[in-house]
């Protein structure tokens, strides 16, 4: 749980405690990076090559290992041709919010030849990742992990080992993106088919090298744009012990699924043979916008035990079992937050008045401010609580420090959404269907688990709860790349009081807004007051209908556009299959 060190004097002492507990004082270290962020050559295993976003001349990008207490600073400089950010998933920020790194919500973008350097304060414990919050440059390759590990673990193994799953794509994002947005159906619903990466090798020909009798952690990070995973491995039983940086009561299962942006570590006990290798399975969910027959994608990689060993398959119907979020309990045993504010966000996908296809909560789709919200938040005096200082197409909901918040999110699409909340774990309270039908719902245990990432299936809501203890403007979206330039997402202002008092926010950051004309002060609109400026903002879209799609009807309407079979519309696998198993 993040600990809001302004307003309660205890917490900085409670944080200094547990600094000394676990050896921090000792052991701390200052961990450099120097990022020249520019475009270069990849090619995926021969198959094809095309431009990566990548660090110094290299994708994949390195990943971070660094421990309890260090501190990262991340030294940026842009070579790219429009701006760029970094935002590290999952991390608190708590007091350094313009180190988040989400443009035109906590920063304005570092500009091209632009410098800046992110100072993070590692005071978490887990499986992390690092990646650009500007356009669909995530999706482009401006990605990478960041382990922060603990002096004192809890759980006990030899060796571990870093497991990204990504999607790959041939075309460029903006390209994607275009065909995604289209009005036309016969554009927007083409099929769209990524390949599967680990640690930029084809996923086919990954091998992961185990030794007999041996322990691993295997940690499991969705670094990929858009598409769920399920991860299995023959012949081997998986023991779940954290999951988006939260250790959990160790749980076994035979396969872990993760959305776009989750993560997890499982426990693996190695065989005591060198007989035979295992297939593993990176299976790539891609309900998103593929037919039914490209569903799941099936990528098989290697537990290799010898190179010299055949390969034993020992796959049976357990493979396809996965571990569920209300499942799961977290080891710091809290109970069930008690709410005194509640927010329902309606998920919802269509074609907007300005004829082109949108996502939105609550029928407003996002679109950028003139001013960062952040800036916003600290400049504009009283008028930072009320939420139309932000601009309606923020679709900003202001919030009390402390208070404990309830959030319903219904997703009314026929696909799934993995929603992120940053600057935050909450509490996952309950999950099921929204249709009448179903009537299927399912409540977490006495001691829920807490993640900054939840998957809601299409037709489906989640229910989560978090309490605004962490002051700062903190963005929750879909974390589906394309789904965020399309506008499903909203912002959190959180104690914007709390916000004013700030001083020591680096001189580079607003030098960074004014080399790229952006205002620092005022309204969304840069102006005083609640009043005007609207129409310097771009048109913003409405919604002329919405209809919420039933999954199988869903797919039929996708396959008779497409003039598909009957066999894409009969033999639909897709992430229900593992929510059921």
């Amino acid at each position: 749980m993040s600990l809001a060190v302004i307003g309660h004097p205890f917490a900085l002492l409670l944080v200094f405690v547990h600094w000394y507990l676990a050896g921090w004082t000792v052991d701390a270290e200052i961990i450099e990076r120097f990022w020249n962020i520019e475009q270069v050559d990849f090619s995926i295993g021969g198959l094809f090559s095309r431009k990566a976003i990548g660090v110094n001349g290299q994708w994949p990008i390195p990943g971070i290992d660094a421990t309890l207490g260090d501190t990262l600073l991340i030294h940026v400089t842009n070579k790219l041709d429009e701006p760029t950010s970094l935002h590290s998933h999952g991390l608190y920020q708590n007091g350094t919010n313009y180190y988040d790194g989400a443009v035109m919500a906590t920063e304005c973008g570092i500009p091209p030849n632009g410098t800046f350097t992110y100072r993070l304060q590692l005071r978490q414990i887990g499986s992390y990742w690092i990646h650009s919050h500007f356009k669909s440059q995530t999706a482009d390759g401006l990605r990478t992990w960041l382990v922060i590990k603990d002096p004192q673990e809890v759980y006990k193994y030899d060796e571990e080992i870093v497991v990204t799953l990504e999607d790959w794509f041939r075309e460029p994002a903006e390209v994607l993106l275009k065909q995604m947005d289209s009005p036309d159906p016969h554009i927007r619903f083409k099929p769209i088919v990524p390949y599967g990466i680990i640690g930029g090798e084809c996923a086919n020909r990954k091998r992961i090298r185990f030794e007999p009798g041996k322990t691993y952690r295997l940690r499991l990070i969705n670094i990929g744009a858009s598409f769920e995973f399920h991860f299995s491995m023959e012949g081997h039983e998986l023991r779940v012990i954290e999951v988006d940086g939260v250790m959990v009561k160790e749980r076994l299962t035979h396969g872990v699924t993760l959305g776009a942006g989750q993560r997890a570590s499982v426990l693996v006990t190695a065989l005591n043979s060198t007989q035979y290798n295992y297939a593993f399975h990176a299976d790539m969910f891609t309900d998103l916008m593929q037919m039914p027959r490209y569903n799941p994608l099936n990528f098989t990689g290697t537990v290799e035990y010898s190179s010299k060993a055949p390969t034993r398959h020992v796959r049976n119907s357990k493979w396809k079992t996965t571990v569920h979020d209300l499942d799961l309990e977290p080891l710091s045993n809290e109970p069930p937050l008690e709410p005194n504010r509640f927010i329902t966000l309606d998920a919802y996908s269509g074609v907007f008045d300005d004829q082109t296809f949108r996502h939105s909560f609550n029928n407003v789709t996002y679109m950028t401010p003139q001013v960062p919200s952040l800036l916003s938040a600290m400049t504009t005096g009283d008028n930072a609580q009320l939420s139309e200082t932000y601009g309606r197409q923020t679709n900003a909901y202001v919030l009390r420090h402390m208070e404990v918040v309830q959030l319903t999110i219904n997703n009314h699409d026929y696909y799934s959404h993995p929603f992120h909340l940053h600057g935050h774990v909450f509490q996952v309270i309950e999950m099921g269907s929204i249709r009448d039908n179903e009537r299927m719902m399912k409540e977490s245990m006495d001691v829920p688990v807490k993640r900054d990432t939840v998957v809601v299936r299409g037709g489906h809501y989640a229910i989560v709860r978090f309490r605004a203890d962490n002051p700062g403007v903190w963005l929750f979206h879909c974390h589906i790349d394309f789904h965020i330039q399309l506008g499903l997402q909203m912002v959190f202002v959180e104690a914007p009081e709390v916000m004013q008092t700030w001083t020591d926010m680096p001189e580079m950051y607003r030098e960074n807004c004014i080399a790229q004309g952006i205002k620092t002060t005022g309204n969304a609109f840069g102006g005083i007051g609640i009043e005007g400026g609207v129409a310097d903002l771009n048109p913003s879209p409405y919604p002329d209908q919405f209809e919420s799609y039933d999954p199988p009807e869903g797919w039929k309407l996708i396959s008779y556009i497409l003039q598909g079979n009957s066999d894409d519309v009969d033999s639909i696998v897709s992430a229900k299959l593992l929510e059921s198993a």
